[in-house]
C-alpha cells in the first residue's frame, strides 16, 4: 500500500498528523474556477467513504453557513480527502493540489473501483492521520 496524500486537510479543520506544516484554506482560493469544475465535484463526491462522520461545521469563509457531515474522509485509493473539499473548491474557488488534479484528469474524472483489503489498509492511514486510532 502507498503512503496516501491529502488534499484539503487545512488547519481551520484541526490538526493533523503530517511532516508538513498545515495551511490555511484562504491561501488556497484560486483567481479563477476549474474549466472542468463540474467533472472535479462529480470525482471528490465519488470517491470511497473511508471514515463517516456525522457533524455540522461552520464555513470558514462564510461562518453562518454550516455544511453537514463536512468532515467524512473519503479516498481514491492514492488521496485522502473530506467531504466538504468540494463545497469550498465549487464555492469559494479553493485549489486542488497540482498532482490531485492532474491525476483525476488522467482517469477522465472516475474513481477507481478498489477492493476491501485496499480500503481497509486505506482506512488505517485516514485514521491514523487524523488521530483516531
Amino acid at each position: 500500500m502507498v503512503e496516501l496524500k491529502t488534499a484539503g486537510m487545512f488547519a481551520e479543520f484541526g490538526p493533523v498528523r503530517s511532516a508538513e506544516p498545515q495551511e490555511s484554506i484562504f491561501d488556497h482560493v484560486a483567481d479563477e474556477q476549474l474549466p472542468d469544475l463540474g467533472q472535479v465535484l462529480d470525482y471528490l463526491n465519488a470517491g470511497h467513504v473511508l471514515i463517516d462522520v456525522m457533524d455540522v461545521a461552520d464555513d470558514p469563509f462564510e461562518p453562518t453557513r454550516q455544511i453537514m457531515n463536512g468532515s467524512t474522509v473519503l479516498t481514491d485509493g492514492d488521496w485522502l480527502w473530506r467531504k466538504d473539499l468540494a463545497h469550498f473548491v465549487r464555492r469559494h474557488r479553493v485549489a486542488l493540489p497540482e498532482g490531485f488534479l492532474a491525476l483525476i484528469r488522467e482517469r477522465d474524472y472516475v474513481v477507481p473501483d478498489r477492493d476491501i483489503a485496499e480500503l481497509t489498509a486505506c482506512s488505517r492511514q485516514a485514521r491514523e492521520l487524523m488521530f483516531w486510532s
